[in-house]
């Protein structure tokens, strides 16, 4: 489907004499074609998907991240040392998540400030 002539959004700000590279970024949020007021700060977003992220290895989850990390790394060193020290690996998990939950809320709320 052609747009129809006159009604692209180059050619209507050619007609008024600006370039699209070359319109102020006020003037392009004013333009009407698109709502950019209502979008999500990047970093907020960001934030939230290291929140996402760090569900799946939440220490909730930790049996079963045990178990898929173990069958990703059985036949490799780092799964004879997850094996021998199961402990320690779901103690670094959870750090791991912690970590990564504690930066995802920080940036979240640096992208609302």
């Amino acid at each position: 489907m052609l747009p129809e002539p006159g009604n692209n959004i180059i050619e209507r700000s050619s007609a008024n004499g600006s370039h699209g590279s070359r319109v102020s970024d006020r003037d392009r949020s004013d333009c009407g074609d698109c709502d950019v007021r209502g979008a999500r700060p990047p970093g907020e977003a960001r934030g939230l998907a290291w929140v996402i992220g760090a569900f799946v290895i939440c220490p909730c989850h930790l049996p079963i991240t045990l178990a898929v990390a173990a069958v990703l790394l059985g036949g490799t060193s780092a799964g004879l040392v997850l094996r021998t020290h199961p402990i320690a690996a779901g103690a670094l998990i959870t750090l791991t998540w912690a970590a990564a939950t504690w930066h995802g809320f920080r940036l979240m709320e640096k992208a609302r400030r």
